[in-house]
């Protein structure tokens, strides 16, 4: 028996069969943890660019209260001082230290063309290194600052 349009009613379609319907969801849950894995790795990059732009403001916070405390000879800040901006997700756990290094820098001053005398000075530099570590030692960032002294 054949139908209005030449196709036998046994024969026509209705709807997606199970074996469709199973493919398309598979497809769609594949991509669809692509993308989860996708978004967990950019938060993962995210936190990351976070923590190090936050250190580093920390970082210049602590040498700029360590290179004052210098100048003016009052000691320098204590870890609980220097812990103080460090509360945030981002930084939670990590250790901001300060290392100092004294150090005798000789500088050399260029004469003019006319005068064939170079002229050495004598500097008392303290070189502050400041370092943000994650609690299991990796350094996020390290960065110095010389601060002339008069004396050691």
């Amino acid at each position: 028996m054949m139908c209005r349009r030449g196709i036998h009613p046994t024969r026509a379609r209705r709807g997606l069969t199970f074996l469709e319907v199973v493919i398309a969801a598979s497809i769609l849950a594949i991509s669809a943890a692509a993308l989860l894995e996708l978004l967990a790795s950019t938060d993962a990059v995210g936190l990351g660019a976070r923590r190090q732009a936050l250190a580093a403001v920390e970082v210049e916070r602590a040498l700029e209260r360590a290179a004052d405390a210098l100048k003016s000879d009052r000691p320098m800040p204590t870890r609980a001082e220097l812990q103080s901006g460090m509360e945030g997700e981002a930084l939670e756990g990590c250790t901001l230290t300060i290392t100092a290094i004294d150090r005798r820098e000789d500088f050399v001053i260029p004469a003019p063309v006319a005068a064939n005398v170079t002229r050495t000075v004598q500097l008392n530099i303290r070189l502050l290194v400041a370092r943000v570590e994650t609690p299991d030692g990796e350094i996020i960032i390290e960065a110095e600052r010389a601060v002339p002294l008069d004396r050691f």
